[in-house]
């Protein structure tokens, strides 16, 4: 008769090679893909100072200005106006950015008393808007993460009301990268307070 012990130690060695004297087999767990799902938008309106939108499937909310150091109205919500040396200005910009991204809409051609318009607008000859969208470290229009639009003003950004110089619009449109790229925006608003500045030329 055999020891208690050494029947016990064989029963032992007889379980943990039973798995290994098996056919190994794979169990694979499909989730659900998610990559396509778009995402939620806000059911409020949009808030004072931000930009916001569906970029792809990513709904992104832009609410910092690019200024760090120079007053927030340098740039990033500003009206360009005047006249110098036989050139007129009528340029409005609308930046806003968030960890990642910068979000930068420009309107030229059109005084800012003019707007808000009625749709459609009249294409006229440089009297156009601008989307961009890219990276902080791709600023450079020529980075294959840059996108940008640039169409007739009414195209793909519109303003709808403007009291009291804020502006609130919409924007859209499928914004390229120097490679070809294509990004869909799609149910983009804007409410940006703006700060005019006369650029004529001082005498």
């Amino acid at each position: 008769m055999k020891p208690p012990g050494l029947f016990i130690s064989l029963m032992l060695m007889s379980i943990l090679i039973l798995p290994y004297a098996c056919d190994v087999i794979n169990v694979e767990v499909s989730y659900p893909d998610r990559s396509h799902k778009k995402a939620e938008k806000p059911d409020y309106p949009v808030p004072l100072g931000c930009i916001r939108g569906y970029f792809g499937v990513e709904y992104l909310t832009f609410t910092q200005h690019l200024e760090k150091v120079q007053p927030v109205d340098s740039f990033s919500n500003c009206y360009f106006y005047g006249k110098c040396k036989g050139s007129e200005s009528n340029q409005i910009n609308l930046l806003r950015c968030d960890s990642t991204f910068v979000l930068a809409i420009y309107i030229l051609g059109y005084p800012l008393d003019s707007l808000p318009s009625e749709l459609p607008v009249p294409a006229e000859f440089g009297k156009y808007s601008e989307i961009q969208f890219y990276p902080f470290q791709s600023w450079n229009s020529t980075s294959p993460e840059h996108y940008s639009l640039a169409d007739f003003y009414g195209k793909s950004v519109f303003i709808t009301d403007r009291t009291d110089d804020i502006i609130t619009g919409t924007f859209e449109g499928y914004l390229s990268s120097p490679g070809g790229n294509l990004l869909n925006v799609t149910e983009g608003e804007f409410k940006i307070a703006i700060f005019r500045k006369d650029m004529s030329c001082r005498e």
